[in-house]
């Protein structure tokens, strides 16, 4: 099942029959925000009137709260509490320092909210839990505090400096961890320091970071939460080579490890995202075309995507595929690769794409044109990993579309198998083919239409003259005229005849040639790792087996030669 939210409104659908079906959620009033739990069983709605909370598989209301001007909603991992966040505002009826941020509780409903304070910004508005939910935190100026079991009438423990930018929460249980980032202080460095629980003196970090000037930091962990990639960001590059800022990769783990990640490429990162089922993530860097490598958890290069055009890194839920796409101001394209393998398994354009995400089950997934980045044209498309489309929605052209949302599974699914990689005639086919006019294309030209038939009762016209019927007698000179316009013909078939016959000759040749000379490049390169191998250098495995063709090449180039 998916849902899509819009100016009509919160509809279901259900897959793969794709019809809009009936639900308790579904309304046609314009929802502010839509926030659905982690295990698809509950999602939290506001309307515009009020703020529900739904139980999806029951179909049932289980808390309904008199807040119509909610515009974030967030969910605890097991469902126990919501939190919603409003504009803060100070009018007649608000005094100020009144609190926007509310957390309610949903397993034991109350007409007021277990706890509220104020968050006049929506950067980490949130409360972060733990997996388990037994602790919480909240970033509040220059302190972070947390309470243990959901119980919000005492802080548990803190942690103070004089100024705090940001807190992240890994995910995984006992030990927990916890990481922080603190913002330069009149000019000092900035620094980012992992924590264990509980042990939050400044010396007692676990792995330590600093930074001599970034504008922003954000931390990507892994599914088990023992390693990080931190990516700090400049908004300016002082050296003035990319318009796009400057931003630095690190690597960070619970065993204290805190190393930069070496890029071979200048240029800005576009996306690095952690494999969801084992160590490792792959980069996008680079002035376009960008690079796509993947990394271990020492920041090794393990294998190399080639570059092209990408800016999203997108792997199924199972993690036993990714595709590598290129969204927004690209022209959406996208390649998916087998993860074990690496090999291509499909390469195709989605156009227009703003939004995409996987299925649950991890062998489709849905696509979409959504406003506000696109206003016309809004639609869904939902496809296979091979590239067929399996459903295509438009919408009217007074309606827009602002979200779609699969409905997650209770727990991961088993991995999909996977699919065997394109042929060369599936992938040529994909490919955007030139025009070619009707005349040549393989029907051939189009037989025309005679515009003098000498044995009808049509009026007979020679020479633009004319003149009466005469029965079935012709003329000399019509019969001369009839006699060289087939000359003619017949010497425009005999020289196009020979034309296309040298150019494809022609063809052949070069293709040889072309062909030819890819194979002694082929050559050269393998002269060149032995030359590495030979001085002592460890080769990759894709290398080795590059260097273990070159009987092959040499038979293929030998028979070209001749």
């Amino acid at each position: 099942m998916f849902i899509t939210r819009g100016s009509e409104g919160l509809k279901k659908y259900t897959y793969p029959e794709c019809k809009e079906v009936p639900a308790v959620f579904q309304t046609t009033k314009r929802c502010s925000t839509v926030c659905m739990s982690q295990n698809g069983e509950v999602i939290a709605v506001c309307d515009g009137e009020k703020t529900r909370v739904y139980n999806i598989r029951a179909d049932k209301v289980i808390l309904e709260l008199d807040r119509p001007r909610t515009m974030l909603v967030a969910l605890s991992p097991y469902n126990t509490h919501v939190i919603t966040w409003k504009q803060y505002v100070v009018d007649e009826n608000t005094p100020a320092n009144t609190p926007n941020v509310e957390v309610w509780s949903i397993s034991e409903p109350q007409d007021t909210p277990v706890y509220s304070y104020v968050k006049r910004s929506q950067v980490q508005w949130e409360l972060l839990w733990t997996e388990d939910e037994k602790y919480c935190a909240r970033l509040c100026n220059a302190e972070v505090q947390f309470f243990l079991n959901n119980d919000f009438t005492k802080v548990e423990s803190r942690i103070q400096r004089d100024k705090i930018g940001g807190v992240f929460v890994p995910p995984g249980t006992n030990p927990y961890h916890v990481a922080l980032y603190v913002p330069s202080i009149k000019g000092s460095h900035a620094f980012v320091q992992l924590y264990c629980y509980g042990a939050f003196e400044k010396t007692a970090a676990i792995a330590n970071r600093s930074f001599a000037k970034v504008d922003s930091v954000d931390i990507k962990f892994n599914k088990t939460g023992k390693y990080g990639i931190i990516m700090a960001a400049n908004d300016v590059d002082k050296s003035g080579t990319s318009y796009y800022g400057q931003t630095l990769l690190y690597f960070i783990s619970t065993r204290g490890e805190s190393n930069q990640i070496i890029l071979d490429k200048n240029g800005p990162v576009y996306s690095a995202q952690w494999n969801p089922s084992r160590d490792e993530f792959i980069i996008l860097y680079g002035f376009m075309p960008c690079k796509a490598a993947v990394y271990n958890t020492k920041c090794d290069v393990i294998h190399n995507f080639g570059e092209n055009h990408y800016n999203e890194i997108l792997f199924n839920p199972q993690g036993n595929m990714v595709g590598l796409c290129g969204f927004g101001n690209l022209r959406g394209k996208m390649k998916f690769y087998d993860t074990t393998t690496k090999k291509m398994l499909s390469e195709f354009t989605a156009s227009d794409t703003t939004y995409f995400e996987w299925a649950p089950s991890g062998d489709i997934f849905i696509t979409g044109t959504l406003s506000p980045r696109l206003r016309q044209d809004n639609e869904f498309k939902i496809w296979n990993v091979k590239g067929k489309i399996l459903h295509h929605h438009r919408v009217d052209k007074d309606v827009q579309l602002w979200q779609l949302k699969w409905v997650n599974s209770p727990t991961v699914l088993p991995a999909p198998p996977i699919p065997a990689p394109l042929t060369s005639k599936e992938i040529a086919a994909a490919k955007p083919q030139a025009y070619r006019p009707p005349s040549s294309r393989s029907g051939g030209p189009q037989a025309t239409r005679k515009l003098i038939d000498h044995g009808s009762n049509l009026p007979n016209v020679n020479d633009g003259v004319y003149k009466p019927h005469s029965g079935n007698q012709v003329s000399k000179q019509a019969l001369k005229n009839q006699r060289k316009r087939e000359n003619r013909a017949a010497n425009k078939a005999t020289d196009a005849a020979t034309t296309d016959s040298k150019d494809f000759q022609a063809a052949v040749v070069d293709e040889r040639e072309k062909k030819l000379k890819n194979l002694k490049k082929k050559y050269t390169q393998i002269q060149k790792l032995k030359a590495q191998q030979d001085s002592g250098k460890v080769l990759e495995k894709n290398q080795i087996d590059k260097i273990s063709t070159e009987k092959e090449l040499l038979e293929e180039i030998a028979k070209l030669e001749v």
